[in-house]
């Protein structure tokens, strides 16, 4: 729980940059121990992972190339809330950014947990969510997007993590979260 004197004391907040995408926004501080300064902030949209199961119990993942840490990475299909101040629920970007990605759909749905995401230095926030009696059809990725698709089973998940193939925290705390729950 909270409480004041643990609460920052925010004097003033200025844009420096906003895209679709990202805005990173610097803010005139009074901290919890009277000191004050600046602090940076990167707010993001928010978004979602699915971890997908097959009826034999293997995880969907996909694979595509990031750019900011310039590799390639396999993870499970996740996305972003389609606009800052999106009406749009959790679930319905869930169900949006699986078909999207894969061309998965169901009717089996289970919400996991709310993550942060380096909490540190960004807002960011995603709910993750566990997909059951999936069926699969045709993907239909943006065109930014060149996506891989594979399923393995949760020995083989976590002996990429052991290999650093795959290294997304999400990807890694909803698996690990979602093999408790089946």
């Amino acid at each position: 729980m909270k409480s004041k004197k643990e609460k920052w004391l925010v004097k003033s907040s200025k844009y420096v940059y906003k895209d679709p995408w990202i805005r990173l926004r610097i803010d005139n501080v009074v901290r919890a121990n009277g000191e004050r300064g600046n602090y940076s902030v990167a707010e993001l949209k928010g978004g979602i992972g699915v971890v997908s199961l097959t009826k034999d119990n293997k995880i969907v993942i996909v694979g595509q190339y990031r750019y900011a840490p310039d590799r390639y990475s396999w993870e499970i299909p996740k996305g972003a809330f389609s606009r800052f101040g999106s009406t749009e629920t959790p679930l319905d970007t869930a169900k949006r950014e699986l078909e999207e990605e894969t061309g998965i759909t169901t009717h089996k749905w289970q919400e996991i947990t709310t993550v942060h995401t380096l909490l540190g230095s960004t807002n960011d926030k995603v709910f993750l969510f566990l997909a059951t009696d999936i069926k699969v059809g045709k993907p239909h990725p943006e065109n930014t997007e060149s996506i891989s698709i594979r399923q393995v089973s949760f020995d083989t998940f976590f002996e990429m993590v052991n290999k650093q193939e795959i290294t997304d925290a999400t990807s890694i705390a909803a698996v690990a979260l979602a093999e408790k729950l089946v």
